[in-house]
């Protein structure tokens, strides 16, 4: 049997009494620094269904998809809403996703999930970042504080509470509206028809068009909580004018004359980042359901 000497016992006791020491210590050092290495949850306000069948000229058509347990576990959340409208002849899917607490999940985008599909051929030339025009009516710089991380002033929008009937203020999301565009042809029979799809997040208050972009917003060191909220939409069609070799034009109209509706009735769902930031540095009252 090997025997160590007292010497040795003693440095070893006081190597291992260091390191538990360092183990209690450093998490109360990091946050009194204001540091958050581990990311608190923050609830959702209300479900992602109760966004209205109507949105402007866009109507609800069908039932909400219901994905498959396998298909949630993939989505790495239960916390989402899959919903076709139609506006005359035209149709666009709406797909957003609610992710909060979590910061090693990568967010599911077009790019990979229809690049699965072996026999999706992918467009390029036409696809990547793009800006879009945002409008909602209403809205009007808020007499908040502005954005602690980008220092933007929040918009806001005035909003009757159906069953109260009192106005509320509704404070929107910081930043520029752009998404990734991405466009494929589903169909190598059939060239001129295409799946077009973009998306962008929202993210601890803030709008990014990139899943990297989740990363620096949801999970910046200072902010005690995070989230982030994928706005998808999917769109596909044939190209009818001859001089045109892509769907991404007739795409970005739609998109642009979805989202002014769509965001005023997410924003009620997610969480008020305005109220979040004024909780600062901690508080117990934002918590997520254990089930979420």
């Amino acid at each position: 049997m090997i025997r160590f000497h007292s010497r040795v016992k003693s440095v070893y006791a006081s190597l291992l009494i260091v390191m538990i020491l360092a183990m209690v210590a450093f998490p109360i050092v990091i946050t009194s620094l204001g540091i958050y290495l581990r990311k608190k949850p923050v609830e959702i306000r209300e479900s992602l269904d109760s966004i209205p069948a109507r949105l402007g000229v866009w109507a609800k058509d069908g039932e909400d998809q219901q994905y498959s347990s396998e298909m949630v576990e993939e989505l790495g959340t239960n916390l989402y809403l899959s919903r076709d409208y139609e506006r005359r002849d035209d149709r666009v899917n709406v797909h957003v996703a609610y992710y909060t607490g979590l910061i090693d999940d990568v967010p599911h985008v077009p790019e990979r999930c229809w690049a699965a599909n072996a026999k999706w051929e992918r467009v390029t030339g036409h696809d990547g970042i793009t800006p879009i025009e945002v409008r909602i009516d209403g809205s009007s710089v808020a007499d908040v504080p502005a954005n602690l991380a980008s220092g933007e002033r929040y918009e806001s929008i005035p909003v009757v509470d159906p069953v109260t009937g009192v106005t509320n203020e509704v404070h929107l999301p910081v930043g520029d509206y752009e998404m990734t565009v991405v466009e494929f042809k589903p169909n190598p029979a059939d060239p001129k028809m295409r799946q077009v799809g973009g998306y962008f997040f929202i993210a601890n208050g803030r709008i990014t068009p990139s899943a990297r972009g989740v990363k620096n917003l949801a999970f910046d060191p200072s902010e005690e909580y995070a989230y982030y909220c994928k706005v998808q939409l999917s769109h596909r069609g044939r190209i009818t004018d001859p001089s045109q070799d892509t769907l991404v034009p007739q795409f970005i109209e739609i998109v642009e004359d979805v989202i002014p509706e769509l965001i005023p009735e997410l924003v009620q769902c997610l969480p008020d980042w305005v109220e979040v930031e004024s909780l600062r540095p901690s508080s117990s009252v934002i918590t997520q359901k254990s089930d979420s």
